[in-house]
Protein backbone atom coordinates (compact mmCIF):
# COMPACT_ATOMS: atom_id res chain seq x y z
CA UNK A 1 0.00 0.00 0.00
CA UNK A 2 1.48 3.33 -1.04
CA UNK A 3 1.98 6.44 1.10
CA UNK A 4 -0.15 9.12 0.47
CA UNK A 5 1.78 11.78 -1.93
CA UNK A 6 0.42 15.64 -1.38
CA UNK A 7 0.48 16.46 -5.48
CA UNK A 8 -0.98 13.16 -6.88
CA UNK A 9 -3.61 13.41 -3.71
CA UNK A 10 -4.78 16.29 -5.83
CA UNK A 11 -6.45 13.83 -7.98
CA UNK A 12 -8.64 12.48 -5.13
CA UNK A 13 -10.63 13.67 -1.88
CA UNK A 14 -10.53 12.65 1.85
CA UNK A 15 -12.44 9.43 2.15
CA UNK A 16 -14.30 9.13 -1.28
CA UNK A 17 -14.71 5.38 -0.19
CA UNK A 18 -15.40 6.04 2.92
CA UNK A 19 -19.08 7.12 4.79
CA UNK A 20 -20.09 10.63 5.04
CA UNK A 21 -23.33 13.19 5.62
CA UNK A 22 -23.84 15.92 3.82
CA UNK A 23 -23.70 19.28 5.74
CA UNK A 24 -26.38 21.93 5.43
CA UNK A 25 -25.33 25.25 4.29
CA UNK A 26 -26.32 26.81 7.69
CA UNK A 27 -24.22 23.89 9.80
CA UNK A 28 -21.04 24.75 7.48
CA UNK A 29 -21.43 28.38 8.25
CA UNK A 30 -21.72 27.43 11.83
CA UNK A 31 -18.89 25.64 12.18
CA UNK A 32 -17.81 23.18 14.70
CA UNK A 33 -20.39 25.54 16.89
CA UNK A 34 -23.19 23.59 15.82
CA UNK A 35 -21.64 20.18 17.71
CA UNK A 36 -21.15 21.71 21.16
CA UNK A 37 -19.70 19.32 23.07
CA UNK A 38 -20.14 16.53 21.08
CA UNK A 39 -17.38 15.66 18.96
CA UNK A 40 -17.73 14.87 15.48
CA UNK A 41 -18.92 12.05 13.81
CA UNK A 42 -16.49 10.39 11.22
CA UNK A 43 -19.06 10.56 8.48
CA UNK A 44 -18.85 14.73 9.30
CA UNK A 45 -15.28 14.81 9.60
CA UNK A 46 -14.73 13.43 5.83
CA UNK A 47 -17.75 15.26 4.76
CA UNK A 48 -15.89 18.42 5.68
CA UNK A 49 -12.28 16.95 4.46
CA UNK A 50 -13.36 16.10 1.11
CA UNK A 51 -15.39 19.95 0.89
CA UNK A 52 -12.15 21.19 1.25
CA UNK A 53 -10.07 19.11 -0.68
CA UNK A 54 -13.05 19.40 -3.74
CA UNK A 55 -11.56 23.39 -3.64
CA UNK A 56 -8.24 22.30 -4.12
CA UNK A 57 -9.06 20.17 -7.00
CA UNK A 58 -11.07 22.61 -8.60
CA UNK A 59 -8.38 25.25 -8.12
CA UNK A 60 -5.99 22.35 -9.04
CA UNK A 61 -7.93 21.39 -12.51
CA UNK A 62 -7.83 25.63 -13.76
CA UNK A 63 -4.32 25.46 -13.38
CA UNK A 64 -3.31 21.89 -15.04
CA UNK A 65 -5.73 22.73 -18.24
CA UNK A 66 -4.27 26.16 -18.57
CA UNK A 67 -0.64 24.99 -18.13
CA UNK A 68 -1.96 22.16 -21.18
CA UNK A 69 -3.44 24.47 -23.28
CA UNK A 70 -0.13 26.64 -22.98
CA UNK A 71 2.27 23.98 -23.34
CA UNK A 72 3.55 24.32 -19.32
CA UNK A 73 4.77 21.30 -17.32
CA UNK A 74 3.95 21.14 -13.78
CA UNK A 75 5.73 19.21 -11.51
CA UNK A 76 5.73 18.40 -7.39
CA UNK A 77 9.16 19.88 -6.84
CA UNK A 78 8.74 22.66 -9.44
CA UNK A 79 8.01 25.59 -7.64
CA UNK A 80 8.08 27.96 -10.67
CA UNK A 81 4.76 26.37 -12.55
CA UNK A 82 3.11 29.08 -11.54
CA UNK A 83 5.25 31.82 -13.18
CA UNK A 84 5.69 29.16 -16.36
CA UNK A 85 1.82 29.27 -16.72
CA UNK A 86 1.40 33.17 -16.11
CA UNK A 87 4.17 34.38 -18.42
CA UNK A 88 3.48 31.49 -21.09
CA UNK A 89 2.15 33.05 -24.37
CA UNK A 90 -0.93 31.53 -25.62
CA UNK A 91 -1.11 29.04 -28.83
CA UNK A 92 -2.40 29.63 -32.42
CA UNK A 93 -5.55 28.81 -33.19
CA UNK A 94 -4.37 27.42 -36.13
CA UNK A 95 -1.23 28.65 -38.34
CA UNK A 96 -3.28 30.88 -40.26
CA UNK A 97 -5.39 32.23 -36.86
CA UNK A 98 -3.58 33.59 -33.95
CA UNK A 99 -4.66 33.77 -30.60
CA UNK A 100 -7.50 31.21 -28.80
CA UNK A 101 -10.90 31.25 -30.98
CA UNK A 102 -14.16 30.88 -29.81
CA UNK A 103 -16.77 30.20 -32.52
CA UNK A 104 -20.18 30.94 -33.41
CA UNK A 105 -23.52 29.49 -32.57
CA UNK A 106 -25.98 28.83 -35.57
CA UNK A 107 -28.11 31.35 -34.91
CA UNK A 108 -24.98 33.85 -34.17
CA UNK A 109 -23.51 33.06 -38.01
CA UNK A 110 -26.85 33.48 -39.69
CA UNK A 111 -27.65 36.55 -37.83
CA UNK A 112 -23.86 37.94 -38.32
CA UNK A 113 -23.76 40.61 -35.54
CA UNK A 114 -21.20 38.93 -33.31
CA UNK A 115 -18.06 40.43 -33.80
CA UNK A 116 -15.78 38.40 -31.38
CA UNK A 117 -16.38 34.91 -32.53
CA UNK A 118 -15.38 32.65 -35.82
CA UNK A 119 -18.10 30.68 -37.99
CA UNK A 120 -17.49 27.14 -38.74
CA UNK A 121 -17.61 25.73 -42.47
CA UNK A 122 -21.24 24.89 -41.45
CA UNK A 123 -21.91 28.79 -40.15
CA UNK A 124 -20.65 30.14 -43.42
CA UNK A 125 -22.45 27.90 -45.73
CA UNK A 126 -25.58 29.43 -43.76
CA UNK A 127 -24.04 32.85 -45.64
CA UNK A 128 -24.25 31.53 -48.90
CA UNK A 129 -26.71 32.38 -51.87
CA UNK A 130 -30.04 29.58 -51.53
CA UNK A 131 -29.69 29.95 -55.65
CA UNK A 132 -28.00 31.34 -58.49
CA UNK A 133 -30.29 34.24 -58.25
CA UNK A 134 -30.83 35.14 -54.57
CA UNK A 135 -30.74 38.57 -54.52
CA UNK A 136 -30.64 38.46 -50.54
CA UNK A 137 -28.29 41.22 -49.18
CA UNK A 138 -25.13 40.27 -47.80
CA UNK A 139 -25.59 36.40 -49.04
CA UNK A 140 -22.18 35.13 -50.35
CA UNK A 141 -22.50 34.91 -53.98
CA UNK A 142 -21.53 31.37 -54.87
CA UNK A 143 -19.97 30.26 -58.27
CA UNK A 144 -22.44 30.69 -61.11
CA UNK A 145 -24.13 33.50 -59.52
CA UNK A 146 -25.50 35.83 -61.95
CA UNK A 147 -23.64 34.18 -64.63
CA UNK A 148 -20.69 34.61 -63.54
CA UNK A 149 -17.63 31.78 -62.55
CA UNK A 150 -18.96 29.40 -64.79
CA UNK A 151 -17.26 27.58 -68.26
CA UNK A 152 -20.23 25.99 -69.40
CA UNK A 153 -23.72 27.04 -70.28
CA UNK A 154 -26.63 26.49 -68.01
CA UNK A 155 -29.69 28.16 -68.81
CA UNK A 156 -31.49 27.45 -65.24
CA UNK A 157 -28.90 29.40 -63.37
CA UNK A 158 -26.99 32.33 -66.10
CA UNK A 159 -30.27 33.12 -68.39
CA UNK A 160 -32.03 35.81 -68.74
CA UNK A 161 -34.37 35.36 -66.10
CA UNK A 162 -37.54 37.65 -67.75
CA UNK A 163 -38.71 37.76 -70.98
CA UNK A 164 -36.62 40.68 -72.30
CA UNK A 165 -33.62 42.82 -71.68
CA UNK A 166 -35.92 45.65 -69.82
CA UNK A 167 -37.26 43.82 -67.06
CA UNK A 168 -36.79 45.27 -63.46
CA UNK A 169 -35.43 44.04 -60.56
CA UNK A 170 -32.83 41.83 -62.32
CA UNK A 171 -29.84 40.97 -60.37
CA UNK A 172 -26.25 42.67 -61.67
CA UNK A 173 -24.48 40.23 -63.79
CA UNK A 174 -23.44 38.68 -67.05
CA UNK A 175 -25.95 36.63 -68.31
CA UNK A 176 -26.76 34.66 -71.63
CA UNK A 177 -29.26 36.28 -73.74
CA UNK A 178 -31.68 33.40 -75.75
CA UNK A 179 -33.17 34.16 -78.84
CA UNK A 180 -36.47 34.94 -77.93
CA UNK A 181 -35.76 37.43 -75.45
CA UNK A 182 -33.36 39.44 -77.44
CA UNK A 183 -35.64 39.26 -80.16
CA UNK A 184 -38.21 40.80 -78.05
CA UNK A 185 -35.66 43.70 -76.39
CA UNK A 186 -35.83 45.97 -79.98
CA UNK A 187 -31.82 45.36 -80.34
CA UNK A 188 -30.37 47.37 -82.74
CA UNK A 189 -30.75 46.92 -86.74
CA UNK A 190 -28.34 44.48 -88.03
CA UNK A 191 -27.19 42.79 -84.19
CA UNK A 192 -28.26 39.53 -83.73
CA UNK A 193 -30.70 38.27 -81.41
CA UNK A 194 -28.40 35.80 -79.21
CA UNK A 195 -26.02 36.94 -76.79
CA UNK A 196 -24.35 37.91 -73.91
CA UNK A 197 -25.14 41.13 -71.78
CA UNK A 198 -23.46 42.51 -68.83
CA UNK A 199 -26.55 44.50 -66.61
CA UNK A 200 -26.30 46.54 -63.63
CA UNK A 201 -29.56 47.92 -62.11
CA UNK A 202 -28.58 50.81 -59.79
CA UNK A 203 -31.52 51.81 -58.17
CA UNK A 204 -33.57 53.73 -61.18
CA UNK A 205 -30.18 54.04 -63.10
CA UNK A 206 -28.14 51.63 -64.78
CA UNK A 207 -26.84 50.22 -67.74
CA UNK A 208 -26.57 47.45 -70.41
CA UNK A 209 -23.70 46.16 -72.90
CA UNK A 210 -25.07 43.53 -75.40
CA UNK A 211 -22.37 41.24 -76.94
CA UNK A 212 -24.03 39.07 -79.80
CA UNK A 213 -22.81 35.81 -80.94
CA UNK A 214 -21.79 37.10 -84.07
CA UNK A 215 -19.83 39.28 -82.66
CA UNK A 216 -21.80 42.82 -82.85
CA UNK A 217 -21.96 45.28 -79.79
CA UNK A 218 -24.11 47.62 -78.54
CA UNK A 219 -24.96 49.35 -75.32
CA UNK A 220 -27.56 51.24 -73.80
CA UNK A 221 -28.29 53.73 -70.56
CA UNK A 222 -31.07 53.63 -68.20
CA UNK A 223 -31.94 56.92 -66.12
CA UNK A 224 -35.02 58.03 -63.85
CA UNK A 225 -36.27 54.27 -64.38
CA UNK A 226 -36.20 54.45 -68.01
CA UNK A 227 -33.50 53.03 -70.63
CA UNK A 228 -32.74 55.03 -73.58
CA UNK A 229 -32.68 53.42 -77.04
CA UNK A 230 -29.68 50.95 -77.60
CA UNK A 231 -26.18 52.25 -79.26
CA UNK A 232 -24.37 49.64 -81.68
CA UNK A 233 -20.82 49.55 -82.10
CA UNK A 234 -19.11 49.81 -85.37
CA UNK A 235 -16.74 47.60 -86.18
CA UNK A 236 -13.84 48.20 -88.75
CA UNK A 237 -14.93 47.87 -92.21
CA UNK A 238 -19.03 48.66 -91.48
CA UNK A 239 -20.68 50.72 -93.87
CA UNK A 240 -17.65 51.14 -95.99
CA UNK A 241 -16.17 53.17 -93.25
CA UNK A 242 -12.64 52.46 -91.58
CA UNK A 243 -11.74 49.95 -94.89
CA UNK A 244 -12.50 49.06 -98.40
CA UNK A 245 -15.94 50.17 -99.70
CA UNK A 246 -19.03 47.47 -99.11
CA UNK A 247 -21.74 46.63 -101.01
CA UNK A 248 -24.91 49.03 -100.30
CA UNK A 249 -27.15 46.97 -98.08
CA UNK A 250 -30.04 49.15 -100.05
CA UNK A 251 -28.94 49.28 -103.69
CA UNK A 252 -27.79 52.63 -105.57
CA UNK A 253 -30.87 53.31 -106.69
CA UNK A 254 -31.90 53.79 -102.70
CA UNK A 255 -30.60 55.43 -99.57
CA UNK A 256 -28.54 53.73 -97.34
CA UNK A 257 -26.97 53.95 -93.80
CA UNK A 258 -24.26 56.45 -93.69
CA UNK A 259 -21.44 55.01 -95.63
CA UNK A 260 -18.83 54.46 -98.80
CA UNK A 261 -20.38 52.11 -100.91
CA UNK A 262 -19.78 50.67 -104.53
CA UNK A 263 -22.61 49.44 -107.03
CA UNK A 264 -22.20 49.38 -110.51
CA UNK A 265 -26.45 49.51 -111.05
CA UNK A 266 -27.81 52.23 -113.15
CA UNK A 267 -29.97 55.01 -111.11
CA UNK A 268 -32.57 57.66 -112.62
CA UNK A 269 -30.65 60.39 -110.33
CA UNK A 270 -27.13 59.67 -112.34
CA UNK A 271 -23.74 60.14 -110.18
CA UNK A 272 -20.84 58.14 -109.60
CA UNK A 273 -20.55 53.69 -108.62
CA UNK A 274 -18.32 55.09 -105.66
CA UNK A 275 -20.59 56.95 -103.53
CA UNK A 276 -20.89 58.18 -99.94
CA UNK A 277 -24.20 58.26 -98.26
CA UNK A 278 -25.60 60.43 -96.36
CA UNK A 279 -29.10 60.27 -94.85
CA UNK A 280 -31.51 62.04 -93.04
CA UNK A 281 -33.07 61.51 -89.50
CA UNK A 282 -34.00 57.50 -88.25
CA UNK A 283 -36.35 56.95 -91.56
CA UNK A 284 -33.52 56.74 -93.53
CA UNK A 285 -34.70 59.38 -96.14
CA UNK A 286 -32.40 60.87 -98.54
CA UNK A 287 -30.18 63.35 -97.85
CA UNK A 288 -27.00 63.99 -99.40
CA UNK A 289 -24.80 61.62 -101.71
CA UNK A 290 -21.49 62.46 -102.97
CA UNK A 291 -19.85 60.24 -105.60
CA UNK A 292 -17.56 59.52 -108.41
CA UNK A 293 -16.75 57.98 -111.73
CA UNK A 294 -14.23 54.77 -110.83
CA UNK A 295 -10.75 55.70 -111.40
CA UNK A 296 -11.85 59.21 -112.52
CA UNK A 297 -11.36 62.86 -112.05
CA UNK A 298 -15.79 62.97 -112.23
CA UNK A 299 -17.74 63.61 -109.19
CA UNK A 300 -21.12 64.25 -108.44
CA UNK A 301 -23.28 65.68 -105.76
CA UNK A 302 -27.14 64.33 -105.28
CA UNK A 303 -29.89 66.60 -103.07
CA UNK A 304 -32.15 64.72 -101.80
CA UNK A 305 -36.02 64.54 -102.42
CA UNK A 306 -37.79 65.71 -99.19
CA UNK A 307 -39.42 62.93 -97.04
CA UNK A 308 -38.32 60.14 -99.76
CA UNK A 309 -36.37 57.78 -100.34
CA UNK A 310 -34.79 59.55 -103.59
CA UNK A 311 -32.19 61.76 -105.15
CA UNK A 312 -32.43 64.48 -106.93
CA UNK A 313 -30.70 64.74 -110.66
CA UNK A 314 -26.77 64.78 -110.09
CA UNK A 315 -25.02 67.82 -110.46
CA UNK A 316 -21.81 67.43 -111.82
CA UNK A 317 -18.49 69.71 -109.66
CA UNK A 318 -16.28 71.25 -111.22
CA UNK A 319 -12.25 71.57 -110.25
CA UNK A 320 -9.75 72.58 -111.56
CA UNK A 321 -9.00 69.58 -113.92
CA UNK A 322 -12.54 70.15 -115.48
CA UNK A 323 -12.77 73.90 -115.27
CA UNK A 324 -10.58 76.67 -115.92
CA UNK A 325 -11.40 79.56 -113.70
CA UNK A 326 -10.22 82.32 -116.10
CA UNK A 327 -12.04 81.58 -119.22
CA UNK A 328 -14.75 79.65 -117.72
CA UNK A 329 -13.78 77.23 -120.53
CA UNK A 330 -15.20 73.55 -119.94
CA UNK A 331 -12.06 71.55 -119.20
CA UNK A 332 -14.06 67.99 -119.76
CA UNK A 333 -14.62 69.09 -123.17
CA UNK A 334 -11.21 68.57 -123.96
CA UNK A 335 -9.12 65.19 -124.43
CA UNK A 336 -7.12 64.17 -121.78
CA UNK A 337 -3.25 64.29 -123.33
CA UNK A 338 -0.51 61.53 -122.23
CA UNK A 339 2.60 60.37 -123.48
CA UNK A 340 1.73 56.91 -124.00
CA UNK A 341 -1.10 55.25 -123.40
CA UNK A 342 -2.16 54.63 -120.03
CA UNK A 343 -2.72 50.91 -118.87
CA UNK A 344 -5.95 52.05 -116.93
CA UNK A 345 -9.23 53.42 -117.98
CA UNK A 346 -8.47 57.45 -117.44
CA UNK A 347 -11.80 58.08 -118.89
CA UNK A 348 -13.44 57.21 -122.47
CA UNK A 349 -11.13 58.71 -125.01
CA UNK A 350 -7.41 59.88 -124.87
CA UNK A 351 -4.98 61.25 -127.08
CA UNK A 352 -1.43 59.44 -126.93
CA UNK A 353 1.65 61.39 -127.91
CA UNK A 354 3.46 58.64 -128.92
CA UNK A 355 1.11 56.78 -131.03
CA UNK A 356 -0.10 60.48 -132.78
CA UNK A 357 -3.84 58.98 -132.33
CA UNK A 358 -7.08 59.31 -130.61
CA UNK A 359 -7.63 56.34 -128.67
CA UNK A 360 -10.87 55.19 -127.39
CA UNK A 361 -11.05 52.59 -123.99
CA UNK A 362 -12.35 49.56 -125.48
CA UNK A 363 -12.92 45.46 -125.23
CA UNK A 364 -11.39 43.97 -128.58
CA UNK A 365 -11.69 39.93 -127.74
CA UNK A 366 -9.21 39.07 -125.54
CA UNK A 367 -7.55 42.87 -125.39
CA UNK A 368 -9.15 45.46 -122.80
CA UNK A 369 -7.42 48.70 -123.05
CA UNK A 370 -7.10 51.91 -125.07
CA UNK A 371 -7.27 51.14 -128.74
CA UNK A 372 -7.71 53.24 -132.16
CA UNK A 373 -11.04 52.93 -133.64
CA UNK A 374 -9.30 52.30 -137.45
CA UNK A 375 -6.62 49.24 -135.87
CA UNK A 376 -6.56 46.49 -138.41
CA UNK A 377 -7.83 49.17 -141.13
CA UNK A 378 -5.29 48.55 -144.44
CA UNK A 379 -4.15 52.15 -145.33
CA UNK A 380 -2.34 53.27 -148.08
CA UNK A 381 1.59 54.57 -146.72
CA UNK A 382 2.57 57.89 -148.50
CA UNK A 383 5.66 58.52 -146.06
CA UNK A 384 8.82 56.87 -146.45
CA UNK A 385 8.59 55.27 -143.22
CA UNK A 386 5.21 53.84 -141.39
CA UNK A 387 3.35 57.15 -139.69
CA UNK A 388 3.47 56.30 -135.61
CA UNK A 389 -0.35 55.29 -135.69
CA UNK A 390 0.75 53.01 -138.75
CA UNK A 391 2.92 49.36 -139.14
CA UNK A 392 4.07 48.04 -142.44
CA UNK A 393 2.82 44.96 -144.41
CA UNK A 394 5.31 43.83 -145.69
CA UNK A 395 5.38 40.10 -144.13
CA UNK A 396 7.75 41.17 -140.99
CA UNK A 397 7.28 39.37 -137.40
CA UNK A 398 6.72 41.55 -134.62
CA UNK A 399 6.11 40.87 -130.65
CA UNK A 400 2.48 40.51 -129.77
CA UNK A 401 3.16 41.11 -126.44
CA UNK A 402 4.54 44.94 -127.62
CA UNK A 403 2.38 47.56 -126.43
CA UNK A 404 1.71 49.04 -130.06
CA UNK A 405 0.98 45.66 -131.29
CA UNK A 406 -1.67 43.62 -128.87
CA UNK A 407 -4.18 45.51 -129.51
CA UNK A 408 -3.46 44.70 -133.58
CA UNK A 409 -3.48 41.20 -132.54
CA UNK A 410 -6.52 40.37 -130.52
CA UNK A 411 -8.37 41.99 -133.52
CA UNK A 412 -6.75 40.12 -136.17
CA UNK A 413 -8.01 36.97 -133.71
CA UNK A 414 -11.26 38.36 -133.33
CA UNK A 415 -12.33 38.87 -136.92
CA UNK A 416 -10.40 35.88 -138.66
CA UNK A 417 -7.35 37.13 -139.91
CA UNK A 418 -5.10 34.36 -138.41
CA UNK A 419 -4.35 31.24 -140.10
CA UNK A 420 -1.62 28.58 -139.49
CA UNK A 421 2.48 29.19 -140.30
CA UNK A 422 1.91 26.74 -143.21
CA UNK A 423 -1.54 28.68 -144.35
CA UNK A 424 0.18 31.58 -144.29
CA UNK A 425 0.94 33.61 -148.02
CA UNK A 426 2.14 36.72 -149.79
CA UNK A 427 -0.44 38.89 -151.03
CA UNK A 428 -3.74 37.78 -148.82
CA UNK A 429 -4.47 39.82 -145.96
CA UNK A 430 -3.85 37.26 -143.24
CA UNK A 431 -1.61 36.94 -140.18
CA UNK A 432 -0.21 34.00 -138.31
CA UNK A 433 0.77 33.19 -134.87
CA UNK A 434 4.41 31.76 -135.36
CA UNK A 435 5.34 30.97 -131.78
CA UNK A 436 4.52 32.47 -128.48
CA UNK A 437 6.73 35.56 -128.84
CA UNK A 438 6.41 36.14 -132.67
CA UNK A 439 3.40 37.05 -134.80
CA UNK A 440 3.47 37.31 -138.76
CA UNK A 441 1.71 40.70 -140.16
CA UNK A 442 0.56 40.27 -143.84
CA UNK A 443 2.77 41.53 -147.01
CA UNK A 444 0.48 42.69 -149.61
CA UNK A 445 3.59 44.02 -151.91
CA UNK A 446 3.15 44.14 -155.60
CA UNK A 447 -0.66 43.80 -155.34
CA UNK A 448 -3.92 45.85 -156.64
CA UNK A 449 -6.39 45.96 -154.30
CA UNK A 450 -9.62 44.87 -154.86
CA UNK A 451 -13.15 44.78 -153.47
CA UNK A 452 -14.88 41.60 -152.08
CA UNK A 453 -17.75 40.10 -154.47
CA UNK A 454 -18.05 37.26 -156.91
CA UNK A 455 -15.23 35.20 -158.27
CA UNK A 456 -15.83 35.76 -162.23
CA UNK A 457 -14.34 32.29 -163.26
CA UNK A 458 -15.70 30.05 -160.15
CA UNK A 459 -19.19 31.97 -159.48
CA UNK A 460 -17.79 31.60 -155.74
CA UNK A 461 -17.63 34.19 -153.06
CA UNK A 462 -14.31 36.04 -152.69
CA UNK A 463 -13.32 35.79 -149.22
CA UNK A 464 -12.36 38.66 -147.05
CA UNK A 465 -8.30 39.36 -147.37
CA UNK A 466 -8.37 36.41 -149.84
CA UNK A 467 -5.48 36.75 -152.64
CA UNK A 468 -5.68 35.97 -156.42
CA UNK A 469 -3.48 35.38 -159.35
CA UNK A 470 -2.92 37.76 -162.24
CA UNK A 471 -5.10 36.64 -165.73
CA UNK A 472 -6.09 38.27 -168.88
CA UNK A 473 -9.62 37.75 -171.00
CA UNK A 474 -8.58 35.39 -173.74
CA UNK A 475 -8.11 36.75 -177.15
CA UNK A 476 -9.35 34.58 -180.01
CA UNK A 477 -10.00 34.37 -183.74
CA UNK A 478 -9.64 32.51 -187.03
CA UNK A 479 -7.52 32.95 -189.83
CA UNK A 480 -8.27 31.04 -193.26
CA UNK A 481 -6.43 31.06 -196.82
CA UNK A 482 -6.01 34.23 -197.79
CA UNK A 483 -3.79 36.10 -200.04
CA UNK A 484 -1.65 39.24 -198.17
CA UNK A 485 -0.62 42.43 -200.18
CA UNK A 486 -0.22 44.36 -197.06
CA UNK A 487 -0.73 44.19 -193.61
CA UNK A 488 -0.94 46.80 -190.73
CA UNK A 489 -1.90 47.17 -186.88
CA UNK A 490 -0.81 43.81 -184.71
CA UNK A 491 -0.66 41.80 -187.93
CA UNK A 492 2.30 41.08 -190.36
CA UNK A 493 3.24 39.05 -193.24
CA UNK A 494 6.08 37.22 -192.12
CA UNK A 495 6.85 35.18 -195.28
CA UNK A 496 5.31 33.69 -198.49
CA UNK A 497 4.49 30.64 -199.23
CA UNK A 498 5.84 28.51 -202.42
CA UNK A 499 2.38 28.00 -204.34
CA UNK A 500 0.08 30.07 -205.52
CA UNK A 501 -3.58 30.84 -204.60
CA UNK A 502 -5.80 28.90 -206.77
CA UNK A 503 -6.28 30.64 -209.84
CA UNK A 504 -3.62 33.37 -208.97
CA UNK A 505 -0.96 33.81 -211.97
CA UNK A 506 2.15 33.12 -211.34
CA UNK A 507 4.45 36.05 -210.84
CA UNK A 508 1.99 38.72 -210.41
CA UNK A 509 2.27 38.12 -206.22
CA UNK A 510 -1.03 37.01 -205.84
CA UNK A 511 0.75 33.75 -203.77
CA UNK A 512 -1.03 32.42 -200.17
CA UNK A 513 0.85 34.55 -196.79
CA UNK A 514 1.96 33.57 -193.22
CA UNK A 515 0.87 36.19 -190.84
CA UNK A 516 1.34 36.49 -187.31
CA UNK A 517 -0.02 39.07 -184.37
CA UNK A 518 2.05 41.01 -181.91
CA UNK A 519 -0.25 43.55 -179.69
CA UNK A 520 2.95 45.34 -178.47
CA UNK A 521 2.48 47.02 -182.16
CA UNK A 522 -0.79 48.65 -181.20
CA UNK A 523 -0.51 48.92 -177.17
CA UNK A 524 1.55 49.36 -174.50
CA UNK A 525 2.64 45.34 -172.87
CA UNK A 526 4.77 43.77 -169.97
CA UNK A 527 5.48 40.97 -168.22
CA UNK A 528 2.02 41.42 -166.09
CA UNK A 529 -1.17 42.74 -166.35
CA UNK A 530 -2.28 45.71 -164.92
CA UNK A 531 -3.70 49.39 -165.10
CA UNK A 532 -2.66 52.38 -164.81
CA UNK A 533 -1.43 52.59 -161.34
CA UNK A 534 0.91 54.67 -158.43
CA UNK A 535 3.01 52.66 -156.22
CA UNK A 536 2.22 53.28 -152.54
CA UNK A 537 3.44 51.74 -149.37
CA UNK A 538 1.00 48.94 -148.13
CA UNK A 539 0.84 49.89 -144.11
CA UNK A 540 -2.09 48.71 -141.55
CA UNK A 541 -3.27 51.39 -138.37
CA UNK A 542 -2.01 50.00 -135.04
Amino acid sequence: MAAVNFYSGFEYKWGQTGGVIDLQDDQYKLGWAFIGSTPPSVEQFNKLQQLNDEKFAWLWGQFKSAASARKVTLGANDLLGLNKLLTAATPDASVTVKGMTAYASDAEAAARTIKTKALTPYGLGLNLQSSARDTTAGKILTVGAFGLGRAGADTTTDAWPAENLSTLEVGAGMYYVPNAQGAASNLPAGVTNQGVVFHRQSGSGGGQLYASFDGELAWRGRRSGEYTAWNRALAVGDYGLGAGTVNPANGRDSVNPFGWYYQNRATTWGGGSFFLDMPYGTSLNAGLRLSTDPYTDNFYLNGGVSGKKEYRAACKIWHDKNFDPDSKADKSASIPTFATAPKTNEGPVIYAIDRQQLLQWQTIGSFTGYASLNVGRFVWGTSRDARADEVDAIGQVVAPTNTRFVALVAWAEANGHVVAPGDWRKGAFVFSRVSAGSFRLPDLRDQFIRATGTDADTANERGLGSAQVDTAQPIVGIVGSLIADSSNGPFRVSSNATHYAQGAVPGTGHFLSRINFDSSRVVRTSSENRPTNTALYPRVQI
